[in-house]
C-alpha cells in the first residue's frame, strides 16, 4: 500500500511521517542557494532515526513546536544587487575600461554606490524537515487552489491513475524525491506562453500592449500569518469539503506563528547590524524555507482573479511575483503612469492606489486585498521599474523575432554538447564581455521574469566547464580552462559585478576544487574577499545602504556579516565539489594536500572576521567531515559514483565508523 500523508493530529503522527518530509526537505535543499545546508544535513543524517525520534517525541509532548525557539535558527546577511545613483549636476557621457579597477574608480566618481542586501534563515534541520511536513501534509491544499496562470514554484503533480479524466486535478506527489517542479520547464512556458500571445494577436493585425508588473520588496514586505487566516482560507476555496479540518488548521497556525517570531527576530537582528540608531526594517516573510515558497505563491491568489476578471487581458502569468501582462490596445496607454491608471479604472481606486505622501518612495502603487485577506502584507507595485511595450503591425513582429532569436540561441546553447574552443566565442561568453547593459533592448521583455540575460550567460558558461570536466580528461583542455578563469576575473570577480553573481561564486569556486586547482581556486577565493574589501571602503560614495528594501545608514558590521555568509558559503562548497576519491584515497599527491591545507587556513581566517557565526566544521576536522557530504549524497560527485570508484571501501568503512562515533556520542548526552 502507498504512502499517503495524513494531518490527524500530533499524537497521531509517525515516523514514517517524518521520513518523508526528510527525504523532501533534504532533495529541496539540495538546490537551494540561499544559505548553504549541506554540512547540516550530512550531520543531521549520521543518527538519522535517533534525530527524528526525538523530534516526533518532541513535537507529541509538547502538541507541536509553538513555543520553540530552537527552531528559529539565525539570520544572515547576503548581498542582493549593487544599485548606483548618478550624482547630481555631474554628466559623464559614455566611458568604457576594460581593466575592472579603473572601471570601479570611474563608477564611484560618478555615481552615488547603493548595495543592497537581505536577510535570509539559517535553520536547523529539524525546522527543514517540519516546513517540508507542512507541505506534505497541509501546503499541497493551498497550492491546488492556484490556476494555472501560476507558473512558477509549484509542487510536484501527478495524475491520478484511477481517474479517466486526464482534465481532473492531479494530486500532490508525495513520493517523489522533491517537493517542488524543475526551474527551468515551467520559467521557459512562462516566458513563451506570453510571447506567443503577443505574436497571435500581432498576426491578425491587432495592436497590443506587453507589460511586466515588478513588485517592490515582496517577500519581505509579507505577513507570515496570513495563511492561518479564514478569510484568506475561504478566498483560496478552501471551504466544505475542501476545508482544513482542526488539526490542519493547528499545523498552520503554529507554522505561521513561528514564521512570525523569525520575522521579530530579523528586525531585531537588522537593527543590531545599524547599532541601534537606523530605520526599523521589515522581516517579512524568510527566505530559507520550502514552505515560504507556497506562501508567497498563494498570497496573490485574488490579485490573479481580479486581473483576469476586471482587467480581462489576452494573456496573464505569474512567477512568483513577476507578472506579465498582454493586453488589446485601448489607445491610452502611452506611458507607465498612464499604464496605471488604466488599472486602477479597471481594477478600482480601492484596490489599486499610488502611494502618495512625504518620505514615501516615488512611483509605488500600494494594491489593497482587504484587511482580513492580507492581514499586515504591504503589497506594492513600482512603475518606475515597469517594462512597457505598444506593439503593431510588421514592426512589432520584427521586435520579437529579435528577442525570440536572443532566447533561442541561449536556449540552444542549453542544450548541445559544449565546445571547449568555444567557450568564450558563445553568446554567453559575448553577452557578459560586452560594455554596459548590453542585451537591454532584445532582452527587455525577458527583465519581467526577474532573471537577467547576463547572470543567466553566466550560468551558462558555469554548466559548459561542468560538463566539460564530467565528459574529458582534465589534460584535455587545460589552455581553455586556463581562459575560462581569466574570463571569471576579468567579467565576474569585480567589485561592479560580484554583487550580482553572489550567488554564483561557491559553484566558480567548486569547479577550481573539483579539478584539483588549487591555485585558482586561492585566486578565487582572494579576488572575492578584494571586492567586497573594495566596496566596503567605498565609503564616501556609499550614501546609503538597503537592507529588505529599507534604506538605512552603512555600518562596518554589515560588511562583516556579508564577509562571514560568503566565507561559509565557500567552505561548504569546498566540502561539497572536493573530490571524495582525493579525500579517501590511502597515496595522496604530496603536494594536493598541502596546497589545500593553506587554501583551507585562508578560509578560517577569512570566517573569523564575522561575529557570531557558528561554524559546523573547524579547520582541524574538515578532512574527517567533508566525505560525509558523499556519504550522505549530498557532494557534487553522485554517491553511486563514488560507489564505483576504488574509495568505495574505505568511504564505506568512514560511515559505519562515524555512526558508531555519534551513536557513542549520543548515548554520553543522554547519560
Amino acid at each position: 500500500m502507498s504512502y499517503k500523508a495524513e494531518f490527524k493530529g500530533w499524537d497521531q503522527l509517525d515516523l514514517s511521517d517524518l521520513i518523508v518530509a526528510y527525504r523532501k526537505a533534504k532533495a529541496d535543499h539540495f538546490f537551494e542557494n540561499s544559505f548553504p545546508t549541506a554540512v547540516k544535513f550530512a550531520e543531521y543524517e549520521q543518527v538519522l532515526l535517533e534525530n527524528l525520534t526525538a523530534l516526533l517525541e518532541t513535537l507529541q509532548k509538547a502538541q507541536g513546536f509553538k513555543n520553540n525557539k530552537e527552531l528559529l535558527g539565525d539570520c544572515r546577511l547576503v548581498p542582493k544587487k549593487l544599485g548606483r545613483e548618478p550624482k547630481a549636476g555631474v554628466a559623464n557621457g559614455h566611458t568604457h575600461f576594460s581593466d575592472h579597477d579603473r572601471e570601479f574608480e570611474y563608477l564611484c566618481e560618478y555615481n552615488d554606490l547603493v548595495p543592497e542586501f537581505r536577510i535570509v534563515g539559517d535553520f536547523p534541520v529539524d525546522a527543514h524537515v517540519l516546513s517540508a511536513l507542512w507541505i506534505n501534509m497541509v501546503g499541497h491544499q493551498f497550492d491546488s487552489c492556484l490556476d494555472d496562470s501560476c507558473y512558477g514554484a509549484r509542487l510536484r503533480r501527478i495524475r491520478d491513475e484511477e481517474v479517466i479524466d486526464k482534465k481532473a486535478p492531479k494530486p500532490f506527489h508525495i513520493t517523489a524525491i522533491g517537493s517542488f517542479t524543475p526551474y527551468y520547464q515551467p520559467y521557459q512556458k512562462w516566458r513563451s506562453d506570453g510571447l506567443n500571445a503577443i505574436r497571435d494577436e500581432l498576426e491578425k493585425d491587432r495592436k497590443v500592449v506587453a507589460v511586466s508588473l515588478d513588485l517592490r520588496s515582496y517577500y519581505h514586505l509579507l505577513d507570515p500569518a496570513i495563511i492561518a487566516s479564514e478569510a484568506f482560507q475561504k478566498e483560496l476555496g478552501l471551504v466544505e469539503d475542501k476545508a482544513l479540518t482542526v488539526d490542519e488548521q493547528d499545523f498552520t497556525a503554529q507554522l505561521g506563528k513561528l514564521l512570525n517570531q523569525w520575522a521579530k527576530q530579523a528586525k531585531k537582528f537588522a537593527a543590531e547590524l545599524q547599532k541601534g540608531k537606523g530605520v526599523s526594517v521589515n522581516g517579512g516573510l524568510v527566505i530559507g524555507l520550502t514552505a515560504s515558497r507556497i506562501i508567497s505563491n498563494v498570497v496573490l491568489h485574488r490579485w490573479d482573479k481580479l486581473i483576469r476578471e476586471q482587467v480581462t487581458p489576452i494573456h496573464y502569468g505569474r512567477y512568483v511575483d513577476d507578472m506579465f501582462l498582454v493586453l488589446r490596445d485601448p489607445g491610452t496607454i502611452k506611458s507607465t503612469d498612464s499604464l496605471m491608471s488604466f488599472l486602477q479604472e479597471k481594477l478600482g481606486s480601492n484596490t489599486l492606489t499610488e502611494n502618495k505622501g512625504k518620505g514615501k518612495p516615488k512611483g509605488v502603487w500600494r494594491i489593497k486585498l482587504g484587511k482580513d485577506y492580507q492581514k499586515k502584507s504591504v503589497i506594492e507595485l513600482q512603475a518606475d521599474k515597469q517594462k512597457l511595450f505598444v506593439l503593431q503591425g510588421q514592426a512589432g513582429c520584427d521586435l520579437l523575432d529579435s528577442i525570440e532569436k536572443e532566447i533561442y540561441e541561449l536556449s540552444s546553447e542549453q542544450r548541445l554538447m559544449p565546445s571547449p574552443d568555444q567557450l568564450e566565442r558563445s553568446t554567453a561568453a559575448r553577452v557578459l564581455s560586452a560594455a554596459g547593459s548590453v542585451g537591454e533592448g532584445a532582452d527587455s521583455l525577458r527583465r519581467a521574469d526577474g532573471l537577467t540575460i547576463r547572470r543567466l550567460s553566466w550560468s551558462l558558461q558555469l554548466r559548459h566547464v561542468e560538463t566539460l570536466a564530467h565528459d574529458l580528461p582534465a589534460s584535455a583542455w587545460k589552455k581553455e580552462r586556463a581562459e575560462f578563469y581569466q574570463f571569471a576575473h576579468n567579467h565576474i570577480l569585480r567589485p561592479d559585478q560580484i554583487f550580482a553573481h553572489y550567488m554564483y561564486l561557491p559553484r566558480l569556486l567548486g569547479f577550481a576544487i573539483s579539478m584539483g586547482e588549487w591555485e585558482q581556486a586561492e585566486a578565487i577565493v582572494r579576488r572575492s574577499f578584494d571586492c567586497l574589501t573594495q566596496l566596503a571602503k567605498a565609503k564616501i560614495h556609499v550614501s546609503h545602504i538597503a537592507i529588505n528594501g529599507c534604506e538605512c545608514s552603512p555600518s562596518d558590521e554589515v560588511w562583516n556579516y556579508v564577509h562571514g555568509s560568503l566565507a561559509w558559503a565557500f567552505i561548504d562548497a569546498a566540502a561539497k565539489y572536493y573530490d571524495p576519491q582525493s579525500l579517501l584515497a590511502e597515496k595522496q599527491n604530496w603536494k594536493e594536500p598541502k596546497l589545500a591545507n593553506i587554501f583551507m587556513d585562508q578560509l578560517w581566517k577569512e570566517l573569523s572576521v564575522a561575529d557570531g557565526l557558528d561554524c559546523l566544521i573547524g579547520s582541524e576536522d574538515f578532512y574527517d567531515k567533508a566525505p560525509l557530504l558523499a556519504i550522505c549524497d549530498l557532494a557534487k560527485t553522485p554517491y553511486k559514483r563514488v560507489l564505483s570508484s576504488k574509495s568505495a571501501a574505505a568511504l564505506l568503512k568512514r560511515r559505519d565508523k562515524n555512526k558508531g562515533n555519534y551513536s557513542a556520542q549520543k548515548n554520553c548526552e543522554s547519560s
